[in-house]
């Protein structure tokens, strides 16, 4: 049963190859060298083409031609993803337009000063949004981006390396849980956190959600935070409309779910709606909607009955 086994796609080496490229062949150099790699990725990775195939076929009911066309352009465009994010990083953000559907939601979670999380998908391109929430929202609350510890530390010794500096705070997950006290102290400071709210890690405990027809998991740490520290949430997306045009969106703020499943459905009915506008841009490359071994499902909060008089 194929599930995420807590390893991203264009990781390091990802980096180094596209930074060597773009610093000594440019922008468009990168792109057409996309031409081959997809379909390297097409012919030599089937599990993950497998996987593409039958999230077009089986869940945006999609003819077999297209579910099989689909599969390169979905590799085409994660390449372009990793290329455009790797250049930003590189101080290469005059490259790239954007526009921006719901700024404001994010301005008023920062100048409430009550604490806000910003939940994104591995989907689109959300580091391309870093450089823009920094400025329009840096002076308002402290931003802090939560990722897994093993990948931080790898990506930030890169990029000092090139001489690239981040703003943000980094919060990196590892196995001492160090990282869910940052985090609540993050909140209570009044400050963002930056997470993805779609994948998880064997033994997390997870949220049963309905999503593109059937039943999905999604990682129960997101929405519990939400819950517990009753702060507002958004969802942010960042979707490739043109070679360097980008479109951000925000929804508005989600406030005071009465349940953990409540607030992550909300997350999953927003994403279904994304997704079905740029199918191409899910980088979700294994059977997102698998049930997990042994499962540690959060149920739903019951209400207690009144005590008898």
């Amino acid at each position: 049963m194929a599930s995420w086994k807590g390893k991203t796609r264009g990781g390091l080496l990802g980096y180094k190859i596209f930074v060597f490229i773009l610093k000594y062949m440019g922008l468009r150099a990168a792109y057409l060298l996309l031409v081959f790699v997809s379909f390297y990725f097409v012919l030599f990775s089937p599990t993950s083409t497998k996987s593409i195939y039958s999230f077009f076929r089986k869940r945006l009911r999609k003819g077999r031609l297209q579910s099989c066309w689909a599969i390169y352009r979905t590799y085409f465009s994660f390449g372009q993803a990793l290329i455009d994010r790797t250049a930003v990083l590189a101080g290469l953000n005059s490259r790239f337009t954007y526009n921006f559907d719901g700024e404001e939601h994010i301005r008023t979670i920062a100048k409430e000063g009550q604490g806000g999380v910003l939940i994104s998908i591995h989907g689109g391109n959300w580091s391309m949004a870093g450089s823009m929430l920094e400025d329009n929202v840096g002076s308002n609350a402290r931003i802090n981006i939560v990722m897994l510890e093993a990948e931080h530390q790898k990506i930030q010794a890169f990029l000092e390396k090139i001489q690239v500096k981040q703003s943000a705070n980094i919060i990196g997950i590892g196995d001492d849980f160090s990282h869910i006290i940052a985090m609540g102290s993050a909140l209570r400071n009044g400050e963002l956190l930056c997470m993805h709210g779609d994948r998880f890690l064997p033994g997390a405990e997870t949220v049963v959600v309905d999503f593109l027809g059937e039943k999905a998991h999604l990682p129960a740490g997101p929405f519990q935070l939400i819950t517990r520290m009753k702060v507002p949430y958004t969802i942010v997306f960042a979707f490739k409309e043109t070679t360097h045009h980008y479109h951000y969106y925000s929804t508005p703020p989600y406030r005071n779910p009465k349940s953990v499943q409540e607030a992550a459905q909300y997350f999953a009915t927003s994403v279904e709606e994304k997704i079905k506008q740029y199918p191409y841009q899910w980088y979700n490359f294994y059977d997102f909607w698998a049930v997990p071994e042994q499962p540690k499902i959060v149920s739903k909060k019951r209400k207690r009955k009144p005590a008898k008089q």
